[in-house]
């Protein structure tokens, strides 16, 4: 096996032994576990997705450009996961995203905000510390009603 495909398992177990130790713990506050996102506040939807790949996974997010932003948030709190950083690493083009961490450091925040006026697609991209978890967000921003 060679040094990549070592460190690359590495840090898959990292992301992954905080999870496989909260499965046995008291989740009885939020029963979405790995699923994400926990939480979703605005003129807009975002798709569950499993975050437990130790590179990247996308998520989807469709959002009415109405004037307000999207939120939503990361990790089930529950979870013991420790997150020191989240980060927008690939900007918005047609907006504004924003990331940052909440809950004791035990939730990432995420936030998208359209151009006003504009319709169609956009993407930005996420990245959780430690273990640099990218998350890709695509994003379909609807006309405003």
């Amino acid at each position: 096996m060679d040094k990549t495909s070592r460190a690359m398992k590495a840090r898959y177990l990292l992301l992954l032994l905080p999870l496989a130790a909260a499965a046995c713990g008291d989740l009885s506050r939020n029963d979405q576990g790995p699923l994400q996102p926990q939480t979703v506040r605005g003129p807009c939807d975002v798709k569950k997705f499993f975050l437990l790949s130790f590179t990247s996974v996308r998520a989807e997010m469709t959002i009415a450009n109405g004037g307000g932003a999207c939120e939503f948030t990361l990790l089930n709190p529950n979870l013991q996961i420790v997150v020191t950083a989240a980060l927008v690493t690939g900007p918005a083009r047609h907006g504004r995203a924003q990331a940052g961490i909440i809950s004791g450091a035990r939730q990432a925040i995420v936030s998208y905000l359209p151009e006003p006026g504009y319709a169609g697609p956009d993407q930005f991209k996420i990245t959780l510390e430690p273990n640099a978890v990218g998350i890709t967000v695509d994003v379909t921003v609807q006309p405003s009603r």
